[in-house]
């Protein structure tokens, strides 16, 4: 394989994995924000927390220092305010220490005309700047190595 060839197929995939990791970072800040800016407030519950356990793409597990490979999502209970009950579970797992405990109160926000749509706003938007970021670092390897195979294509 020639090295142009390898610096064009490195490009592609890099750039594509940017793309595709900073786009859904973008749009869960973007969801977060509206709903920060917009949503409704309830009051909800921490009733359980859901373990989820995490596998390596080998037979090896993927292991989080001392943690192990479990991690807990809370899953949270509360009433929207035309009196519909929700239960909703977090799409962020973290170790059993590190996660809100059963019994916590927490300020959820959400749409209105969707409340499958909601966020915590205690939580955040910082984990999904950091796939922004990495999103953004892939596409500039990758247009990098774009520039590096035009540059050995035309040596």
């Amino acid at each position: 394989m020639s090295p142009s060839l390898v610096l064009w197929l490195f490009s592609l995939i890099f750039t594509l994995a940017g793309a595709a990791i900073g786009t859904a970072g973008y749009r869960e800040v973007r969801k977060n924000d509206h709903l920060l800016r917009k949503g409704m407030t309830a009051q909800g519950v921490v009733t359980r927390l859901a373990p989820m356990q995490l596998e390596g793409q080998s037979e090896a597990s993927l292991t989080l220092r001392s943690t192990g490979t479990t991690v807990y999502r809370p899953v949270i209970a509360w009433t929207t305010a035309d009196d519909r009950p929700m239960e909703t579970t977090s799409n962020v797992g973290r170790p059993r220490d590190k996660t809100l405990r059963v019994g916590s109160r927490v300020e959820v926000r959400y749409d209105p005309a969707d409340p499958s749509r909601w966020t915590l706003p205690a939580q955040g938007s910082g984990l999904w700047w950091a796939g922004v970021a990495t999103g953004a670092l892939f596409v500039v390897l990758g247009l990098g190595s774009c520039a590096g195979a035009l540059y050995v294509q035309g040596v």
